[in-house]
């Protein structure tokens, strides 16, 4: 069940295939957390993961 809207952080609209959103969903039931809580964490790690590989790029360049 959602949670009521509290006001802290902006609504954003996004659009995600209903296989990916399953798959979201199933990971939030089987982690007990909220699909919000899910995406934040995969956004979260895919940009950690992407400013690592620009920093070895530009690492690389360096040498």
């Amino acid at each position: 069940m959602p949670r009521p809207a509290t006001g802290q952080t902006p609504v954003r609209h996004i659009r995600i295939g209903d296989e990916i959103w399953e798959q979201v969903e199933w990971i939030a039931d089987q982690d007990d957390c909220t699909l919000t809580d899910v995406v934040k964490t995969a956004l979260t790690e895919y940009i950690a993961k992407r400013r690592r590989q620009e920093r070895a790029k530009r690492q690389k360049k360096a040498e």
